[in-house]
């Protein structure tokens, strides 16, 4: 039993030899396989992340043997769109292994992101009968859309995890604050920065959703996207990276507090509670409040972040990395995956480290 992880860079997509070893051109391609391959498909820059993409690779990393299956683990991580498309396309047109030549008796190819879909719609007369689709953070309906456009019938699926246990914390912690500071828990709504504009990105998260139910305010009056073209982290509208994007609209919303303050005299207790979604970005955002030490006022939810205990941020955590492992665990055994797969705070796959106790003090 065999399981390899081999990352795929563009010369390993054009030539094959990324993941060679001196013996490999010596081996003979097997008669008989029960070979199989997961491809994992990442954005550009979207690795490093210490959040989504570094679980889901955790996730990819931690396959487990069986015992009829030879797993052969890889991953499509490029510098940008037009890189990862040109390795989607020499992914379909593989049959076999590029480290032994066994042929590949089952292939799963799994989109981090459902816009990856788009990417991959070119190529779909190049798919085999057997390849099969996961897509992560995605709906019944995108499924549907994908099985669709690809033509792939029931052997396109989706896997996701909701957040909104976490957002209902999240604002319950700011009224919870606002009564302790007798303010109005109205007078700032939650800022809601999305990487991308949901022209280009159906989030899939329920944060949208359950923010409608608990502001008063619509929410597209209180919603900063950054990027305006899927997979990249380049923002057209502010001329500046991702990463330096969400450093300046973290300004932005740390300027809003000294707006209602001045107007409110409330002798600074205001503050103002933001739902930061930038994946990578997310780590221009913890700059600013450590570059300005201004954390104390921005009171931020990052959304599939780690812990940070040197400062009063909080994070939800979206286990798909444990996801991941047992839904393909699954799907090596051959047991028939359904449509969907939804996890969420009830289930233990959405967790955080919310705690209005911090607020007390400050």
């Amino acid at each position: 039993m065999r399981v390899r992880i081999c990352l795929m860079t563009l010369l390993a997509a054009l030539l094959f030899t990324g993941c060679k070893s001196d013996d490999d051109d010596k081996a003979t391609p097997a008669t008989i396989s029960q070979r199989v391959q997961v491809m994992t498909v990442f954005a550009p820059g979207q690795l490093g992340d210490m959040g989504y993409a570094d679980r889901v690779m955790k996730g990819v990393s931690t396959l487990k043997n069986t015992d009829t299956n030879d797993v052969e683990a890889s991953i499509i991580a490029a510098d940008n769109v037009q890189e990862t498309r040109l390795m989607l396309r020499v992914w379909t047109t593989a049959t076999s292994s590029d480290v032994d030549g066994a042929t590949f008796s089952r292939r799963l190819l799994v989109l981090t992101e459902p816009y990856m879909v788009q990417w991959l719609e070119e190529y779909k007369g190049l798919l085999k009968d057997t390849d099969e689709i996961l897509l992560l953070k995605a709906s019944e309906a995108d499924v549907k859309a994908a099985a669709q456009t690809l033509g792939l019938g029931e052997r396109v699926h989706g896997l996701n995890i909701s957040v909104a246990s976490s957002i209902k914390r999240f604002d319950e912690m700011r009224r919870q604050y606002y009564q302790w500071t007798q303010l109005n828990p109205d007078s700032l709504p939650i800022y809601l920065i999305r990487l991308y504009d949901k022209q280009v990105m159906n989030y899939r998260d329920s944060i949208g959703e359950t923010l409608t139910t608990v502001s008063s305010e619509p929410l597209d009056s209180v919603t900063l996207p950054i990027i305006n073209q899927a997979g990249e982290q380049y923002s057209n509208e502010y001329k500046v990276t991702a990463f330096e994007a969400a450093y300046h609209v973290c300004g932005y919303c740390y300027s809003l507090v000294y707006q209602k303050s001045e107007q409110d005299h409330d002798q600074g207790k205001k503050k103002v509670f933001v739902i930061s979604d930038l994946g990578s970005a997310n780590n221009g955002a913890e700059l600013f409040l450590v570059s300005t030490n201004q954390h104390i006022l921005v009171i931020m939810l990052m959304i599939d972040a780690e812990s940070n205990t040197d400062m009063i941020r909080f994070s939800v955590i979206r286990h798909f990395d444990r996801a991941l492992a047992d839904w393909t665990q699954q799907w090596l055994n051959q047991v028939p995956m359904p449509l969907m797969e939804q996890h969420g705070g009830w289930d233990g796959y959405c967790t955080d480290d919310i705690d209005a106790n911090l607020l007390r003090d400050i």
